[in-house]
């Protein structure tokens, strides 16, 4: 089996979809899923699987099916957090504040056209860095 972390957009947020954490273990237990953990009132959940195959889409359909909601849901393997993690263009700076960085997941990677209109932008002297399907934040305020 293999550790996957799932994201799910949108959930308990200001009342809306609320959908309890122990109902949602519960829901991804139903998949078949094992060793499953939530996370606060986040939405996010780390779990096990045998199969990686349309994880984000059986979660999204038994949620449908169980709640009337239409959740996105982006999955990422333990693997990939770990690269993730490692990989954060910000960390190359050894004077940064680690409680600084944050990661923001993307279902998919952004099209060349939308990331030649973020080269425009300016948040300073926040900082953003998009890589594949990760956009790495550096907040310092």
């Amino acid at each position: 089996m293999e550790t996957f972390l799932s994201i799910l957009r949108g959930i308990n947020v200001s009342g809306q979809k609320k959908i309890v954490m122990a109902d949602l273990k519960a829901l991804y237990e139903e998949l078949g899923f094992k060793n499953v953990t939530t996370y606060i009132q986040s939405g996010n959940v780390i779990f096990a699987a045998k199969n990686a195959d349309s994880l984000a889409k059986k979660i999204e359909e038994k949620i449908l099916k169980k709640y009337e909601y239409n959740v996105p849901v982006i999955i990422r393997t333990g693997d990939e957090m770990q690269s993730i993690l490692a990989e954060n263009p910000f960390l190359q700076n050894k004077n940064i504040a680690l409680d600084k960085l944050h990661v923001t997941f993307l279902s998919d990677a952004p099209k060349q056209e939308l990331l030649d209109k973020t080269k425009e932008l300016n948040y300073e002297p926040d900082q953003f860095i998009i890589i594949e399907r990760e956009v790495y934040l550096h907040c310092t305020n």
